[in-house]
């Protein structure tokens, strides 16, 4: 079985991160938290709290949302009594519109959120313009984006957030980078930073070592195993690895995000950052070309952004069952279950079908160009996947989506 995915960090790193926190001492937080306009912290959700609560915006206050993000970032709008009102995002572009921000705005909007997904940079010169003309501020969400050299964030956006999660590009196993471009605002942050308890030296080596065992866990051979055991056992294996991914697990997650990052952490962070090598972001490109090449237009996503990056590989399909069980009976581990964003509901405005409620349970046509989350498939993708495999898994999916444009039933014994 190959895989879904691996993280994206050697051996020696991890080693390196528990030689940290052997050499550290536990109640001293020492490394550096700024520099420059890049400011650390815990996480990217740590670093969008701290903003909101530096920026102190009256209740009810509307921030404009990508409408597709994991449920904790709406969450903490919510928390400091503000409104989010989703944009939908574009399938083929994985972008907004300056059209879609001009028609949402109101006399209580404040801040637009632009979360970049998968990997796809957006293209936003006119939504940053669009918004220094109304005074809003711009926040750009790259948890999903992170390319080192390749993509700094717009030199117009105020803030801008990058990720180095344990399933993020170059991971640290915790920590994000946040870009405030805005001086005082910045001094706030840090400010409010410092009121923050460190986090635990002891868990943080603990994420370490889970780490090490994941990416043993992930080698084909050990990771077959695993899935015959999970299944066979009737347990769904999405629940389990989504389990041992889960940055901050339960609902009260607020209080979890709300700490420094210890001394190792920012160690490791600081080295992760100062070595990225720009040649990840060219094999994940090279391998989306390999994987998708000769499918159908209207089944790629974000096939039209310019600037793709791959840090997953999903497809569109309204049949997203049938074809998980085709590719893993081939042996493929695709699934729905590669992240945990979910689409925002409440308020949704300039929504590019008609209704998002009921084009996630449509067919996907030329004429719906949302990006249903319903209707996606993630593709095991990493570059080390060989060039035997790569053939055959576009194999598969060309001759399903032949099927499927042929009208046909695609049968799986």
């Amino acid at each position: 079985m190959i895989p879904r995915g691996k993280l994206d960090i050697g051996y020696k790193d991890l080693i390196r991160g528990l030689w940290y926190y052997w050499s550290s001492q536990p109640a001293r937080v020492n490394a550096p938290l700024t520099e420059g306009s890049d400011f650390l912290c815990l996480s990217v959700r740590t670093g969008f709290d701290l903003v909101l609560s530096a920026l102190n915006l009256p209740a009810g206050a509307e921030i404009l949302v990508t409408n597709v993000n994991i449920p904790g970032m709406f969450d903490i709008i919510s928390a400091h009594k503000l409104k989010p009102v989703g944009l939908a995002v574009d399938r083929a572009t994985l972008g907004l519109s300056a059209a879609q921000i001009r028609e949402a705005i109101t006399t209580e909007t404040r801040a637009i959120l632009i979360t970049h997904l998968f990997g796809a940079i957006m293209d936003i010169d006119e939504i940053v313009s669009v918004a220094r003309a109304k005074e809003l501020l711009v926040i750009e969400d790259c948890a999903q984006a992170y390319a080192g050299n390749f993509y700094a964030g717009h030199d117009y956006s105020d803030v801008v957030m990058f990720s180095f999660g344990l399933i993020k590009t170059h991971t640290a196993v915790k920590g994000a980078v946040i870009k405030v471009r805005r001086p005082a605002l910045l001094q706030q942050l840090v400010r409010l930073h410092a009121q923050y308890p460190v986090a635990s030296q002891r868990e943080y080596a603990v994420r370490l070592i889970k780490a090490f065992f994941m990416k043993i866990l992930v080698s084909r051979f050990l990771f077959t195993i695993l899935y015959k055991l999970v299944t066979a056992t009737g347990r769904d294996i999405d629940q389990v690895l989504g389990g041992l991914t889960r940055g901050f697990p339960g609902k009260n997650f607020l209080s979890q995000i709300r700490y420094q990052p210890c001394l190792p952490n920012l160690k490791l962070l600081w080295y992760r950052m100062n070595r990225f090598n720009d040649r990840e972001i060219t094999l994940r490109v090279d391998l989306a070309k390999d994987l998708l090449a000769d499918l159908p237009e209207r089944y790629k996503v974000g096939g039209m952004n310019g600037r793709h990056t791959h840090w997953v590989m999903p497809v569109a399909t309204d049949k997203p069952v049938t074809l998980i069980k085709l590719l893993r009976q081939h042996g493929f581990d695709a699934t729905q279950k590669a992240s945990s964003l979910i689409t925002w509901q409440p308020e949704i405005r300039m929504t590019l079908s008609p209704d998002i409620r009921i084009a996630s349970q449509q067919d996907i046509t030329e004429g719906d160009k949302s990006l249903i989350l319903e209707n996606l498939v993630y593709l095991p993708a990493y570059p080390a996947m060989s060039k035997k495999k790569r053939v055959e898994l576009n194999q598969l999916l060309r001759s399903f989506y032949a099927v499927g444009l042929r009208g046909g039933r695609f049968e799986i014994s």
